[in-house]
């Protein structure tokens, strides 16, 4: 779990362009704990559906009886680690390095 946090630490201040010198607001530190640990968390824990048995990673299922059909939806099958996107976003924002929309004039500015 710690070198999944630490990976996770360090992913994040590469995102973010933070540098070790920088000092995070209090509301900053807490974006940025929350992003870590939930992208740790979801590589680390796999969810499952209760009272149907050893289904993990399953988040929805159906079924029919005498059709004998069955479908499943599973939730972060690979496993991967990411951030939540608009927590990211709101911690970029409180960096000052949201993303800002440009425009390109093909014949130069007008």
């Amino acid at each position: 779990m710690e070198s999944t946090l630490v990976q996770q630490s360090a992913k994040l201040r590469a995102t973010a362009g933070i540098t070790e010198s920088r000092k995070l607001t209090g509301d900053q530190a807490e974006l940025a704990r929350y992003l870590v640990v939930d992208a740790a968390r979801k590589a680390l824990v796999t969810p499952c559906v209760e009272g149907l048995g050893d289904m993990a990673g399953v988040k929805q299922s159906s079924f029919t009886a005498n059709g004998f059909q069955g479908s499943y939806t599973f939730a972060n099958s690979s496993g991967s680690a990411y951030f939540d996107r608009d927590t990211l976003r709101a911690f970029m924002r409180s960096l000052g390095k949201s993303q800002r929309m440009g425009y390109v004039y093909p014949g130069g500015p007008r």
